[in-house]
C-alpha cells in the first residue's frame, strides 16, 4: 500500500518538544481511508462541522459579558481585547488549535481523495471541493483573529498565518505567509470548489457550489472587493432552494436548524449569548425598534431584567439574508440608494408585524444608505460569528467608532475597557503555546 494511504483520523493533544510540531496535534489510532465513503465520513466529523468559535462573539460590540476587568481567562481576554487570548503556554491554543486540527482533516482529503477506491471522478471531485471550502473557511477564521485586516491595495505583504497543505506533522514549520498569499489560496480554493461541487446536497450540513460562492462573497466583502462580493452573493442566491426568507409573522416558534430555509449551510457551533452572563449589548439593543420580531423571537429577560439571546437558534454558518445584505452594501457603496434600501426593506418586511410603521427605511444620501445597510446587517446577523470581521474591515476604512466595555449593560455605566479606532488590539498575538514550540515564528506585536 502506498505510504500516503496511512492517514490518521483520531487526534490527542500534546505539547511536542520539537519546534517542528507547531500544530499541537499528534495522530493516534491509525486508520486507513480507502474508499470515497471513508473520506465522506471525515466530512461529518466534529472537526469539519464546527468551524466557528464562541470567542468570535466575545470580541464584538454586540456582546455584553457580566465580568470584571480583573478576570483572567480566554473569554475575558477576548472580551477586553488583550493581546494574548490564552493565559499560559499550557492552555490549548484558542481558535488556532481547532482550526489547524480541522485543516489536517481537510488536507487529508485534498491530498488523497482522488486516489480512493469506488466512486466516480465527479463524486471524488465533489468531496475534494467540500474539503477545499472548509479549508478556506478555517483560514479566513484564523486570519481575522491573528492577522491585521486586509486590503490588497494597502497591506498585501503584512503577516498572515502559516499555510499548511501537508499532513506530515513532522515537517518543518512553514513561515507565516503574507496576507496576499493567504487570501490568494482561499480565493483559489473556493473558485475551484465552485466548479466541482454539486448544486444540491443531501442536507444543509454539506457544502454545495452555492455554499462556496457564498463564502467567497464573504471573503471579498472582508477584503473590500465589493464588486466581487456582489457577484458571488448573486451566484449564491441562484440556489434552487425555495423560501429563502422566513416570515417571522407566521412563526409560532423558530424552526430547528435543519428545517431553517434561510440556511444555505449549517455550522454546528453555538456562538451566541445564552443568558449565562452573556447578553445583547446595550449598543446593539438600541438599534432595534420595539416591535422588531427578532427581539421577541430570540431574546428574553433574566431575573435581573437584562436582555439576552435564547438558545433556540443555531446561527453560525451561512444564510441567505447575509447574501442579500452583501448585495445591499454593494449598491449603497455604488450610490444606488433605491436598490440598497429595497433589499433592506425586503428583509424587514419579514421581521415586523403586518402594518408596523417601522418596516420601511429610507435614505436621502449615499452615506445614509450605507449607514442603514450596515445597521440592518448588524441587527439581522447578530450572533452569527461574523461581526468581528465587519468591525475589522470597517475599522480599516475609518468607519468604526470606539468600542467600550461597561461595568453594567447600559449606555451610562462606567467604562472599564475600550478598543480605540485603528488599535493594534484588533489583532491578537500568535498563541503562547505556539510561540513556545516555535520560537522563531514572527509575531504581530
Amino acid at each position: 500500500m502506498k505510504p500516503f494511504k496511512y492517514i490518521y483520523i483520531i487526534f490527542s493533544i500534546v505539547l511536542f518538544a520539537s519546534c517542528d510540531d507547531y500544530l499541537e496535534v499528534t495522530p493516534k489510532g491509525e486508520i486507513i481511508p480507502e474508499t470515497l465513503e471513508d473520506y465522506e465520513l471525515m466530512l461529518n466529523s466534529n472537526a469539519m462541522t464546527n468551524l466557528s468559535d464562541p470567542h468570535f462573539e466575545y470580541f464584538t460590540d454586540d456582546m455584553y459579558m457580566d465580568i470584571g476587568s480583573d478576570v483572567v481567562s480566554s473569554e475575558a481576554n477576548a472580551y477586553f481585547w488583550r493581546i494574548d487570548l490564552d493565559d499560559n503556554a499550557e492552555d490549548n491554543s484558542t481558535i488556532w488549535l481547532s482550526s489547524y486540527q480541522s485543516q489536517y482533516y481537510a488536507n487529508t482529503i485534498i491530498n488523497n481523495v482522488m486516489e480512493s477506491s469506488a466512486g466516480s471522478e465527479a463524486e471524488k471531485r465533489a468531496v475534494l471541493g467540500e474539503a477545499m471550502t472548509i479549508r478556506a473557511m478555517n483560514y479566513l477564521n484564523l486570519l481575522t483573529v491573528f492577522s491585521k485586516a486586509y486590503d490588497p491595495n494597502i497591506n498585501p505583504d503584512d503577516l498572515g498565518v502559516p499555510l499548511v497543505t501537508s499532513i506530515n506533522v513532522t515537517e518543518n514549520i512553514p513561515p507565516r505567509a503574507s496576507l496576499n498569499a493567504c487570501f490568494s489560496l482561499i480565493i483559489e480554493d473556493l473558485k475551484q470548489a465552485i466548479e466541482w461541487l454539486p448544486a444540491v446536497q443531501r442536507s444543509r450540513w454539506r457544502v454545495t457550489k452555492y455554499t462556496a460562492a457564498a463564502l467567497l462573497a464573504r471573503v471579498y466583502l472582508y477584503i473590500h472587493d465589493y464588486q466581487n462580493a456582489y457577484t458571488y452573493a448573486s451566484m449564491a442566491l441562484q440556489s434552487s432552494q425555495e423560501n429563502k426568507l422566513l416570515d417571522y409573522q407566521s412563526l409560532e416558534e423558530f424552526p430547528i436548524t435543519e428545517q431553517n430555509s434561510e440556511k444555505l449551510w449549517i455550522d454546528k457551533t453555538a456562538v451566541g449569548a445564552d443568558g449565562d452572563g452573556q447578553y445583547y449589548s446595550a449598543e446593539l439593543l438600541a438599534l432595534f425598534d420595539e416591535d422588531d420580531l427578532r427581539l421577541s423571537m430570540f431574546t428574553e429577560l433574566d431575573d435581573d431584567g437584562n436582555t439576552y439571546r435564547t438558545t433556540n437558534r443555531d446561527n453560525a454558518g451561512i444564510g441567505y439574508p447575509e447574501m442579500y445584505l452583501i448585495q445591499a452594501e454593494y449598491f449603497a457603496r455604488q450610490g444606488d440608494i433605491e436598490s440598497a434600501m429595497g433589499l433592506v426593506n425586503q428583509i424587514r418586511a419579514k421581521r415586523f408585524p403586518e402594518g408596523s410603521q417601522n418596516i420601511t427605511l429610507e435614505a436621502s444620501s449615499e452615506v445614509l444608505a450605507l449607514q442603514r445597510v450596515l445597521e440592518e446587517r448588524r441587527r439581522e446577523l447578530s450572533f452569527s460569528g461574523i461581526r468581528w470581521q465587519d468591525m475589522k474591515r470597517l475599522d480599516q476604512e475609518g468607519k468604526m467608532p470606539i468600542v467600550n466595555r461597561r461595568a453594567e449593560n447600559n449606555l451610562e455605566s462606567s467604562i472599564i475597557g475600550s478598543l480605540e479606532p485603528s488599535s493594534p488590539n484588533y489583532t491578537f498575538e500568535i498563541p503562547l503555546k505556539v510561540r513556545l514550540i516555535n520560537p522563531d515564528i514572527e509575531l504581530n506585536h
